[in-house]
């Protein structure tokens, strides 16, 4: 296997495992993203339900299920919390990884084109030379 290919080969190798990753990045944003939205929608729904006044006859109030509903709503606000500082460790963790892939997609590249400057250059002096 010549050089040229051995390079060629290491590039595609590196710059699908940094598309791999930028997947897998992805993916944990789109998690942080549902994981933020449920909070939000959790709260828009508790935040609704304490703007409505309170009347006498209404039947989840005085069956408690309104308080039973708010203690849900806090462990289930809990839950996701913890949850979402779960992705946010992973998410940080995974910027590492993420900028080490880029790092070697580029370095792969600069090998390519010196590689290629390399071969012009002994083209241009090989055609340049005169006997």
């Amino acid at each position: 296997m010549t050089n040229r290919k051995k390079l060629d080969a290491l590039s595609r190798l590196v710059a699908a495992d940094f598309r791999a990753k930028q997947a897998e990045f992805a993916s944990i944003l789109a998690h942080e993203a549902q994981l933020r939205e449920n909070l939000a929608q959790l709260m828009a729904s508790r935040q609704s339900r304490a703007a409505e006044l309170p009347s006498p006859c209404d039947a989840a109030l005085n069956a408690g299920a309104d308080m039973r509903w708010l203690q849900w709503v806090d462990q289930r606000r809990a839950a996701i919390n913890a949850e979402l500082a779960r992705v946010m460790v992973r998410k940080e963790n995974f910027k590492i990884q993420l900028q080490r892939a880029f790092g070697r997609d580029q370095a792969a590249d600069a090998l390519i084109r010196a590689a290629t400057a390399e071969h012009r250059q002994k083209f241009v002096r090989n055609s340049a030379y005169e006997s």
